[in-house]
């Protein structure tokens, strides 16, 4: 009879010990299991479509407040307007990809030209100055030099100087209209003594190409000399190519 008891109540024990047990474990389940479904739609991971010269590090970076909060709760317009405060970022996208995602989809402001003083700005179609990417000088576009100092001149300025203007003004329809000359020039410059100074990025060839008001029947010469060559749609290497005078090319050559 003692032995019965005996045997009973270890089971008893061994009974309770398990469901002890048991009851420890899917509680730590359940809490697991909520903590999960609480967590389910916070910020994990975010994705940078479109850049390419601002740094995904950069981007990222201005991300890194929302990481690990709900992502219902985020306002999509509140992230863009911060991304539209950046002077290289023209417009901007931000979807909510659920469970975990931000998705920013970018598009960047292409300057027209770089600016040379005490130091390297740029500038865009609309004369407003912008910094330099953050990978450097990785545009193919002219340097506009001969410019005062522009060392206080801040980004996201329009900037009111008539020689940079005019510069840019000529730039913007080379661009459209002459592409080619446009992606082969260097450097850029105007002055009284030679008028406008452009030199080629292919083979560093100085060409004048006169007053203002001579630009349109000039540009169009220098196209038709460039395509008579047929050596492919850049100007061979000469010491010099002067448009200045009326229904003339004239070309140095190196020795």
């Amino acid at each position: 009879m003692i032995n019965k008891n005996f045997n009973t109540e270890n089971f008893r024990g061994i009974l309770w010990s398990f469901i002890a047990v048991a009851g420890f474990g899917l509680l730590g389940l359940l809490s697991s299991l909520y903590g999960e479904h609480v967590n389910a739609d916070v910020v994990r991971r975010v994705t940078i479509y479109g850049n390419r010269i601002l740094s995904t590090e950069r981007l990222e970076s201005m991300l890194q407040p929302y990481m690990w909060q709900r992502l219902e709760a985020i306002d999509a317009d509140s992230v863009q307007h911060q991304f539209l405060q950046h002077p290289l970022v023209k417009a901007v996208k931000v979807n909510r990809i659920f469970p975990d995602e931000l998705q920013v989809h970018i598009r960047e402001v292409h300057p027209i030209a770089y600016l040379q003083s005490s130091r390297y700005l740029s500038i865009d179609m609309d004369n407003k100055v912008l910094p330099l990417p953050d990978y450097g000088m990785i545009y193919t576009m002219p340097i506009i030099t001969n410019i005062g100092n522009v060392a206080e001149i801040e980004s996201d300025a329009i900037l009111q100087d008539n020689y940079i203007n005019q510069l840019v003004d000529f730039l913007k329809q080379l661009r459209k209209a002459y592409p080619h000359i446009y992606y082969d020039i260097s450097e850029i410059s105007y002055s009284d003594k030679e008028g406008l100074k452009v030199i080629t990025s292919t083979n560093s060839t100085p060409v004048y190409l006169g007053t203002y008001d001579q630009l349109p029947l000039r540009v169009a010469t220098l196209d038709a000399f460039i395509r008579q060559l047929d050596q492919g749609l850049v100007l061979p290497a000469y010491r010099y190519m002067d448009l200045r005078f009326a229904n003339q090319v004239v070309v140095k050559e190196r020795n």
